[in-house]
């Protein structure tokens, strides 16, 4: 697919095209009255040949641009020819100038140099043959190189400020692009933090919600305050998510400056206790074993730990068809390694097509830790995570 210029480039054309049709313009018209005044004791002046010669000069500087050895070339020619016939003389210097310098734009300064040099020396030698005025001839030698050493110049000095200007703005299309990356792999964490969240709030919820509605229905004849006890708890879970959902839809609505109720307390190892008295509400008899030198974990750790927990006995709940469940905490040198095992029977066909998993080893190593997942020795299934004790900072290469 072609690419269409920008504005800022088409305009950058038409100014190119306007500067070469000014510069054609008073070269050839120079050029041409000139060659028309010029008189010498050994030739005739013409004015169709001086109109001819500038026309030719001019026309060729039209296409410097694209062609620039080409339109050196041509007006050296050009010269030269002019040069061989009995019209004034002209210096093979001064036409060749414009040529010069817009080959030496592009880089190509040993030409140019070669080039103006020669005629520099052809020119002097040619004053100094004809006129037989040493003094002259060298006054008339150092105007010129003067003026070629000022050209070639001024074309180094627009080139090297030609070059920096790309190699600024390469380097800042380079730095939006990072940003731009930058900025979609933080959208792409905020969606990951997002589903994760959301997965982990609804998907605990219904499947409680969903547990104490089943016992409701089978002890609504034969108990019906048990079948009553069920369904408060599963209304009571559901509010719970209802906060929650609220409280991460708050969160994420920046500006919000509505007044409404605080936001509940980040999820953490202090809400473990109550998070299995939910499981255990649903029938499931869960033991919370804390071991090792209780310490105060990272706000981020915390909340890990408490997703993980959720995760592994909401899986519980929904597939392992287990009766008793385990949850384990040691902490040892500052960290926190994290057993859910369960009685079960172990992972099912189904079990892994969920994002459970893949969510709970995300807040792992989110947090600088590891996660591991599989059938136990006796059976069941346990979720084995090491985490460090404080969030660590992101490492540089993690952040490119």
């Amino acid at each position: 697919m072609t690419a269409h210029p920008s504005a800022d480039e088409r305009q950058s054309i038409r100014s190119g095209w306007l500067v070469d049709l000014l510069v054609a313009g008073a070269g050839g018209a120079a050029i041409t009255v000139h060659t028309s005044v010029a008189t010498e004791p050994t030739s005739h002046s013409s004015s169709l040949a001086a109109y001819a010669f500038g026309v030719v000069l001019g026309g060729l500087l039209l296409v410097r641009r694209r062609w620039p050895t080409g339109v050196l070339v041509g007006s050296l020619l050009a010269v030269v020819v002019y040069n061989l016939t009995d019209l004034p003389s002209v210096s093979p210097t001064w036409p060749l100038l414009v040529p010069l310098y817009t080959v030496a734009r592009t880089g190509r300064m040993l030409l140019a140099g070669l080039v103006g040099g020669s005629m520099l020396a052809v020119s002097v030698g040619w004053i100094a043959w004809t006129e037989r005025r040493p003094l002259e001839a060298l006054d008339g030698a150092l105007r010129e190189a003067v003026l070629l050493a000022l050209v070639l110049a001024l074309a180094t000095a627009t080139r090297n400020r030609e070059r920096w200007a790309r190699e600024l703005r390469a380097r800042l299309r380079v730095e939006q692009e990072q940003r731009d990356r930058e900025l979609d792999r933080r959208l792409i964490s905020e969606r990951l933090d997002i589903a994760r969240e959301l997965h982990d709030v609804t998907a605990h919820a219904l499947a409680v919600v969903g547990i104490q509605a089943g016992l409701a229905r089978e002890l609504m004849h034969d108990d019906p305050e048990a079948a009553q006890e069920a369904l408060d708890t599963a209304r009571r879970v559901n509010v719970e998510a209802i906060g929650e959902l609220q409280a991460a839809v708050r969160v994420l609505r920046t500006g919000d400056e509505s007044t409404g109720p605080s936001l509940a307390p980040t999820p953490g190892v202090a809400q473990l206790p109550a998070l299995v008295d939910r499981a255990v509400s649903s029938g499931l008899h869960v033991e919370l074993v804390q071991t090792g030198a209780h310490r105060t974990v990272a706000p981020a750790v915390g909340l890990t730990l408490y997703r993980i927990v959720q995760e592994s006995l909401t899986n519980v709940l929904r597939h392992a068809a287990a009766t008793r469940a385990t949850v384990e905490l040691e902490h040892t040198g500052g960290n926190v390694r994290l057993r859910v095992t369960d009685d079960g029977r172990g992972p099912t066909a189904t079990y892994g097509e969920g994002h459970g998993l893949a969510g709970m080893r995300e807040r792992a190593t989110s947090v600088g830790g590891t996660f591991a997942a599989g059938p136990g020795e006796r059976g069941g299934f346990v979720v084995d995570a090491w985490l460090p004790g404080a969030y660590p900072p992101p490492s540089p290469a993690a952040s490119s």
